[in-house]
């Protein structure tokens, strides 16, 4: 699948297991960086953004490969530009798990239909003493 942020086309597939291995790795550790550096005292405002931008850009180097931010971003430190690139991976991420529940979901729905016709089918066959010997 392919994902289109700041006219830059990312090729990831997240119904692959290496690839999702990736992913979730460093999402995660996105998550936890963020999460700590939360807890710093940064000198400046410019400097918090800094911070943020630095790691948004380890997770999409992490992600999508090295020079990835480069590309996105160009060198610039602009955090809601870092933020709105994470937003879209976790839209598209979303989307991708939405379609496999929705046809895991289907087909779960059809072997539960197919037992419960099968079920139906045996109560009703014994109760009109079909397949009992008399």
């Amino acid at each position: 699948m392919e994902l289109i942020i700041n006219n830059v086309k990312l090729e990831g597939d997240l119904m692959d297991a290496d690839f999702m291995e990736k992913f979730e790795t460093a999402m995660i550790k996105m998550r936890d960086t963020a999460q700590q550096k939360r807890g710093e005292n940064f000198p400046t405002a410019a400097a918090n953004y800094r911070a943020q931008c630095e790691v948004v850009n380890v997770c999409f180097d992490e992600i999508f490969g090295a020079g990835t931010a480069a590309k996105l971003f160009g060198g610039k430190m602009n955090v809601m530009e870092h933020l709105k690139a994470i937003e879209k991976v976790s839209e598209w991420a979303a989307g991708e798990r939405k379609t496999l529940n929705d046809f895991t979901n289907r087909y779960t729905q059809r072997q539960q239909n197919a037992v419960r016709n099968m079920q139906t089918a045996q109560f009703v066959s014994q109760k009109h003493g079909k397949g009992k010997k008399h």
